[in-house]
């Protein structure tokens, strides 16, 4: 019997079995970038929520700032007039007032709006990062069943 008649087949089952070792190791290594990729989105999405909320609480203290503003202007408006000799409750001292209220109120609930679109944002991001996380790790499930599935039908050739 020649000797490269015995040294074929077995080189070929031995080049075969390491293909399906190497395709089972693929599949460890598909599901742990999958993983990565998965914690990577995890964080952008925890990244975008912290933001969403720290510009969220900046919005609140400017509307914080606003009612103390107003709270200024309507104790000088009402001490000018007392110190004029002025009814602070009647007249253009009372229309002064009405619209620093206005304007003080608007600006408030500008703030609480904006801070609730900050946080509106940032959850919808957060939620788009969590989705493309779930992608990645169910794309990276499906390569290793794929990986699986090669080295199924190598093992079956073997046989």
């Amino acid at each position: 019997m020649d000797a490269m008649a015995v040294i074929g087949p077995v080189v070929s089952t031995a080049s075969t079995v390491l293909a399906i070792g190497s395709k089972v190791a693929q599949v460890g290594a598909q599901r742990d970038v999958g993983r990565a990729q998965q914690a990577g989105y995890e964080q952008q999405a925890q990244q975008a929520e912290l933001k969403g909320r720290s510009e969220a609480i900046a919005y609140k203290q400017q509307g914080s700032e606003a009612l103390q503003r107003l709270n200024e202007t309507l104790a000088a408006i009402i001490a000018r007039a007392g110190a004029g000799g002025v009814d602070p409750t009647s007249g253009s001292a009372a229309t002064m007032q009405m619209f620093a209220v206005s304007e003080g109120g608007r600006e408030a609930a500008l703030s609480k709006d904006n801070a609730a679109l900050a946080l509106g944002e940032a959850y919808t991001q957060s939620g788009i990062y969590r989705s493309a996380g779930s992608t990645a790790m169910k794309s990276a499930n499906v390569s290793a069943v794929a990986s699986l599935g090669e080295a199924a039908y190598m093992a079956g050739k073997l046989s």
